[in-house]
């Protein structure tokens, strides 16, 4: 027994509570400290944090709002591509009406629809989440190629500059991010998320509807990926087919890096997100700024995702693996 119980600390360490707190933290500031050294000081300087954290914003509301999904012990694939979609609508509907209001609620209206068909079709079906988000992410994808073609929509200058300086893109993401905590650590949603990826079938047994709290989880990302669309207009000023090509990814990736486990439960935390969108985009300028090539940075991001998936397939012994 007391063999048993001095075995594998590394799993022990890997199970703590402390660890996946402090993990995701501590691997920010060493890659900003690493590449701030090997760029002699251009990573850190205010201009280049400035755009760090401007570029970070998008694929932190998206992955903030994917969080729940996560926490469920379900993956979406499509957060990027419904992100880009949305853009690209609501970006024709300003066209359209000249109007920001009518852009801004296209674009939460149409996250949360799109969202939303996942979650229903995943349910009433009965297929996991994550091969419904396939599919829906091919859809979505060839959609926006049929709406576009090769052409963009754009933003006026004047409009972006106006929404800029207004500090749409910062408060948009703080009120999102706020209430994200307040839905997520506060309330009987974010409870019966970490509940249900900790193990499902415990979680119906006690009355926790799955169907219910995971079409909430979408309606949730769904806002974050509106939010992410008016995000992506400003920043970028207009869409095209090229626009954030690897926002599913980078999505995917920012969860990972910051702490969130692939099978969700009680070590889930909202601010994954953010930690780990600034993370990916630290890895990304870092890279490129000591001349490593694009291909070479693809495959990097790709290592290091499998790596940390890898580490989270990780359970506590004695739980049982959620179904379905």
């Amino acid at each position: 027994m007391n063999e048993k119980k001095k075995a594998n600390p590394i799993r022990k360490i890997l199970e703590s509570r402390l660890f996946s707190q402090i993990m995701p933290v501590g691997l920010l500031v060493i890659l900003t400290v690493i590449f701030g050294i090997a760029t002699k000081g251009r990573l850190t300087s205010a201009a280049s944090l400035k755009i760090i954290v401007e570029q970070a914003l998008v694929v932190a509301t998206v992955s903030t709002g994917g969080a729940f999904i996560f926490a469920s012990g379900n993956v979406s694939l499509s957060l990027g591509a419904t992100t880009v979609l949305t853009a690209t609508l609501s970006l024709l509907a300003y066209n359209k009406t000249g109007s920001i209001a009518v852009m801004f609620i296209v674009a939460i209206g149409l996250g949360v629809i799109l969202m939303t068909v996942s979650a229903l079709l995943s349910t009433a079906l009965g297929v996991r989440v994550m091969y419904v988000t396939i599919v829906m992410m091919t859809l979505l994808s060839a959609l926006q190629q049929a709406i576009l073609g090769g052409s963009t929509v754009s933003l006026p200058y004047e409009v972006v500059q106006k929404l800029v300086k207004g500090g749409v893109m910062y408060i948009g993401f703080i009120v999102f991010f706020i209430v994200c905590v307040v839905l997520f650590h506060m309330t009987d949603i974010g409870r019966s998320l970490r509940f249900i990826g900790t193990n499902n079938l415990c979680a119906e047994q006690t009355g926790i509807s799955k169907a219910k709290y995971l079409l909430i989880a979408f309606i949730i990302a769904g806002v974050g990926c509106g939010i992410g669309a008016i995000l992506a207009i400003i920043r970028g000023g207009s869409v095209g087919t090229s626009t954030l090509p690897s926002l599913n990814m980078d999505c995917m990736l920012a969860l990972v890096l910051g702490g969130m486990s692939i099978f969700g439960g009680s070590k889930s935390y909202v601010y994954s997100g953010v930690v780990g969108a600034l993370t990916v985009v630290v890895l990304n300028q870092g890279l490129l700024m000591i001349g490593v090539d694009a291909t070479i940075i693809q495959a990097i991001r790709g290592i290091a995702f499998l790596t940390l998936v890898t580490v989270s397939q990780v359970r506590p012994k004695g739980l049982p693996a959620p179904e379905g």
